[in-house]
């Protein structure tokens, strides 16, 4: 069961101006892990099977898709944690603001406030807190 942890983090905007929020991270398990590298695998894979019948461009599909699936699972079995979002207040305009991140992302990172459009950092906060809960 994944679980989903909250990492106190600092949001700057370009005048240094700072406010707090929260990072969510979801956390997997050894079994979520590997099912979600079997489920790419098969994906891949039935991808290479369906992309046989297409004239000439299977040459380069099936091989590819064949080559891609043991890549990409293993990525996704490595794959232990990932943020998912980030929640607070815009250190210019003051409202809430909720940014989506991707698995890839990682702080410190400047992104744009989902409310005004305005550049915005996302930072580790030193002191931050940790808390856990199931997803």
């Amino acid at each position: 069961m994944s679980t989903t942890r909250y990492r106190t983090i600092r949001i700057k905007n370009a005048d240094n101006n700072t406010t707090t929020g929260q990072l969510h991270i979801t956390h997997y398990s050894q079994s979520e892990r590997t099912s979600r590298a079997l489920k790419m695998l098969a994906l891949m894979w039935l991808l290479a099977i369906i992309t046989v019948f297409i004239p000439l461009a299977h040459f380069v599909l099936v091989p590819a898709f064949l080559i891609a699936g043991p890549v990409i699972a293993y990525k996704r079995y490595q794959m232990e944690e990932h943020p998912s979002n980030a929640d607070g207040e815009c250190p210019t305009c003051k409202q809430p603001s909720s940014i989506q991140l991707e698995p890839s992302d990682t702080l410190p990172m400047w992104t744009y406030c989902s409310a005004n459009n305005d550049p915005v950092q996302l930072l580790d906060d030193p002191q931050g807190t940790t808390n856990t809960t199931p997803a």
